[in-house]
């Protein structure tokens, strides 16, 4: 009986014992990982972040390429004074991500697919959920001056 209680405790402490509230999660042998580090099987590179805001600007969109994990959204903020329509790639068409498509604005379906429908005015945004893993290009539909790609990781 002591055994065990002295084993419950040595692995409680082990597994919890370096760990605190500032930590999300232990790995083996006492190292914590902060919510801001990088996951031991991937050295380097931060994981894909789930949402993502992306700045129109007068010098483009910024971050003009971002990734992000299957059901991950990405928000369009217009800070210029001109309107931006982001949609998905193929001018004027707006094919290239699954199931979109131009000729769906103004429909039910409208809310369902890779754009914005219409020019956003200066601190509007657009948000859309990403459900297809790939790489899907972007541009600003009125002005055909600005372009960015999205990948989607599974």
């Amino acid at each position: 009986m002591i055994y065990n209680v002295s084993f419950l405790f040595i692995t409680n402490l082990l597994f919890y014992g370096g760990c605190n509230e500032q930590h999300d999660s232990f790995f083996a042998f006492g190292a914590c990982r902060s919510p801001d580090s990088n996951p031991p099987n991937n050295p380097g590179q931060n994981p894909p972040t789930a949402n993502v805001t992306v700045r129109i600007t007068a010098q483009g969109y910024e971050p003009q390429n971002v990734s992000i994990p299957i059901g991950g959204t990405v928000t369009w903020v217009n800070e210029t004074d001109t309107p931006n329509w982001p949609a998905t790639a193929r001018h004027p068409t707006h094919t290239e991500y699954p199931g979109s498509g131009i000729e769906k604005c103004g429909s039910p379906e409208a809310l369902t697919i890779f754009d914005a429908c219409r020019g956003l005015a200066k601190g509007e945004r657009y948000s859309f959920m990403f459900n297809d893993a790939g790489e899907w290009s972007y541009h600003e539909h009125l002005g055909v001056k600005m372009f960015g790609k999205i990948t989607v990781t599974s």
